[in-house]
């Protein structure tokens, strides 16, 4: 069996530079997402209750919630949150960014 690997040589993606205390703070925010991700997998594999902890940190994230939401709409909230958090190489246009997402989500 052949194994191909892809070398990246010509348009490499760079990004800006960016100061520690922005880094750390996306990072943190992109952790805690994370981490709130992971607990609401698990709630929808067992089916349970989301907690009360878990509402408030979503919310406190700039996670839209309305009443009667489920585990599934939660973690599709969260995807989009991260994607504010998500940093673009140089170049890279909303527009280019937006028809990018859109085809991965097709493809999946």
């Amino acid at each position: 069996m052949a194994t191909f690997v892809r070398n990246r040589v010509l348009n490499q993606l760079a990004w800006t530079s960016e100061e520690e205390s922005a880094r750390a703070s996306r990072r943190e925010a992109l952790c805690e997402l994370d981490g709130l991700l992971t607990q609401l997998e698990e709630i929808n594999l067992r089916g349970g209750v989301i907690p009360t902890r878990v509402l408030v940190a979503l919310r406190r994230r700039g996670v839209a919630l309305r009443s009667r939401v489920t585990t599934a709409d939660l973690i599709e909230a969260i995807f989009t949150v991260q994607e504010q958090y998500m940093r673009q190489p140089e170049g890279v246009t909303p527009e280019l960014h937006a028809l990018t997402e859109l085809r991965r989500r097709l493809a999946s």
